[in-house]
């Protein structure tokens, strides 16, 4: 049974234990912070990439097949008109990003269009293994935060 305290009775002195329970609640609450932002970052890089592809896509469509005699000169417009979208799209990136993602400007290089009969793809890829935008830590017993694929590939396709 234990006395009840009265003001005259001594606060038992405890001594670090504060910073012995911080130190153990410490770890667990940065790794649980350190994945929700990390994960946020990479899905807000996957959505706006598959947003862009998307714009690429719908851009292509403009272009008319039938104001071209010579396909190749149809395939230049469509794949002009999709890097230029995705590029506007993207426009918001850090030149860093924009550069792994796009390639140089004008050219925009790196984003590929492909064009099989009335189908046309916009594909983007960022190959995160390379160019993280956030330290990968590793863990003991979790493991690497964050834990994403090489490359973070995306597409869209339209139909003509």
């Amino acid at each position: 049974m234990t006395v009840p305290r009265t003001p005259e009775t001594p606060v038992p002195k405890q001594r670090g234990s504060v910073a012995i329970e911080f130190l153990l609640a410490f770890p667990l609450f940065f790794t649980l912070f350190y994945a929700i932002v990390s994960y946020g970052v990479i899905m807000t890089l996957d959505q706006s990439l598959t947003e862009a592809s998307k714009e690429g896509a719908r851009a292509a469509i403009k272009a008319d097949p039938t104001a071209y005699a010579d396909p190749v000169d149809y395939q230049n417009q469509v794949t002009d008109l999709a890097r230029a979208a995705v590029a506007q799209s993207l426009s918001w990136l850090p030149a860093a990003q924009k550069d792994v993602i796009l390639g140089t400007a004008p050219a925009y290089d790196k984003i590929q269009v492909a064009l099989n009969g009335s189908r046309i793809t916009v594909t983007l890829t960022y190959p995160y293994a390379q160019h993280p935008l956030l330290p990968i830590l590793t863990f003991p017993v979790i493991g690497n935060i964050p834990s994403v694929p090489d490359n973070l590939i995306v597409y869209a396709d339209a139909q003509l």
